[in-house]
């Protein structure tokens, strides 16, 4: 997989980074994606783990047949599967649910 730039992103009403893409390495082919927030909003987004879906403003990256890496903006719908506190502050592990 390859390492994609994290751009501005909004989780909910939650504003940080982020990006979503496409895992081709699941069959079929999941919307996987990361977001990143603020230090002080950090029991915010760990409160999102295994509720209800959510809806994701970012980056969607995807990567066609010959390598080439795109990227579109896009609103999706995503369940937030996973939080952690990494050294770049409170990060959300993101699934998506729906294509809006």
């Amino acid at each position: 997989m390859a390492l994609f730039t994290h751009k501005e992103a909004q989780l909910g009403e939650l504003e940080g980074t982020g990006y979503l893409f496409q895992n081709k390495d699941t069959i079929p082919a999941t919307m996987q994606g990361v977001f990143f927030g603020q230090e002080t909003e950090a029991e915010s987004i760990e409160s999102l783990v295994e509720q209800e879906p959510i809806p994701f403003r970012g980056v969607l990256y995807k990567k066609n047949l010959s390598g080439k890496v795109t990227g579109t903006t896009v609103e999706m719908t995503v369940d937030v599967t996973q939080f952690r506190e990494v050294s770049m502050g409170p990060r959300a592990l993101l699934e998506v649910v729906e294509q809006d």
